[in-house]
Formats: C-alpha cells, sequence, structure tokens
C-alpha cells in the first residue's frame, strides 16, 4: 500500500484543490463516530470462562468489564485531506496509544452500482502503541496497523486492530469508525 509523504501532499494540494472546488466531496458527509479499545486477552479468556458459569448478567457484565478499557467515541473531521489524531495512555503502563482517521480522494479508486462510474474517496484508520505520542498512526512505521476502506454512503464499520504485548501480557488493542452514526436511533 502506498501513503503519500507529507511534502507530495503539499505539492498537489493547489491542483487537488482545485479538482475538489469543482467537483466536491459528496460522500464525504455526514457524522462518523470513532472508538478506541483495549482487551487483555488473558483477562478476557478468564471473563468467558466465568460468563459459563454466571447465573446472572451482572456478574457476566462484570467480567467482562474488567478485561476491556473503551475510550470515550470522538467525531473525526470529515473533508478531503483531514487528519484526526487522539492519544490515550495505555491502561497499566506508560505507553501512549495513537490512533488516527484520516480522508482522501487521492489512493484507491472503486466502482460504484454502476459499473462506469468510480469513485476514489477513501478513509484510513489505524492505531500504534507506542513508548511516547505519534504525530498520526497511519505514517509509515514500524508497529502500526493501518485499514483503507473506499469511503461513499454504504460505508458502514471499519476497524484496524493489533496484538501488543506489555508488561508480559498480550493485549488487543483497536479502534473501530461507525460511519453510519448519524442514522443509529438516538
Amino acid at each position: 500500500m502506498v501513503i503519500f509523504s507529507s511534502r507530495t501532499l503539499t505539492a498537489l494540494r493547489a491542483p487537488l484543490l482545485l479538482i475538489f472546488l469543482a467537483y466536491g466531496v459528496g460522500a464525504q458527509t455526514g457524522a462518523d463516530a470513532c472508538h478506541v479499545y483495549v482487551l487483555d486477552l488473558a483477562k478476557s479468556s478468564r471473563a468467558l470462562k466465568t460468563a459459563e458459569k454466571a447465573d446472572s448478567e451482572e456478574a457476566v457484565a462484570k467480567a467482562l468489564a474488567a478485561a476491556q478499557t473503551i475510550f470515550p467515541e470522538f467525531r473525526p473531521t470529515i473533508g478531503e485531506e483531514e487528519l484526526t489524531t487522539k492519544h490515550y495512555s495505555f491502561p497499566g503502563s506508560k505507553l501512549v496509544i495513537t490512533a488516527s482517521v484520516y480522508y482522501t480522494d487521492e489512493s484507491m479508486a472503486s466502482h460504484g452500482e454502476e459499473a462506469s462510474s468510480s469513485r476514489n474517496d477513501s478513509m484510513l484508520i489505524g492505531i500504534t502503541v507506542a513508548n511516547r505520542a505519534k504525530a498520526s498512526a497511519i505514517e509509515p512505521q514500524a508497529g502500526n496497523a493501518i485499514t483503507e476502506v473506499t469511503y461513499d454512503q454504504y460505508t458502514n464499520k471499519i476497524r484496524a486492530k493489533q496484538h501488543v504485548k506489555v508488561l508480559g501480557r498480550m493485549y488487543l488493542v483497536g479502534i473501530e469508525c461507525d460511519c453510519m452514526a448519524d442514522r443509529r436511533p438516538r
């Protein structure tokens, strides 16, 4: 997968702005909702065993809650070449989780319902865990997970996740975005 460098994107900004103004980014509207999560794999395995034996939903919920951390939902800025990056403290350590969402129309063309029409809008999400906060989780670097998807009115959910070992324990760390969040019942 090719990710454009910031130098390339800067050089292309003026010509792309003209194209953007001429054609607009009709698919990139609405309100996406994203959240970051951390799942302790050993605790989740114990939680599943507890859930099998539990006699109440409260006991199951308590066991599952101890195994996961779900950070507050955030709304990335939707628009051409918009990057939203959030940072979170990794539970029980000094590490930092960096999660990014990026919208573009430059890297992934796909066909819509009509074979003759194509869309270039896409959404990238990325997550990484490091000793310090990163400027972006979608830049080329070792240890990050990145996902890209065609972004249009049919895009539902997208997730990037990775397994990391922290202080001798295995965790699943991820970012998930709901691209139909504004259509959810309130």
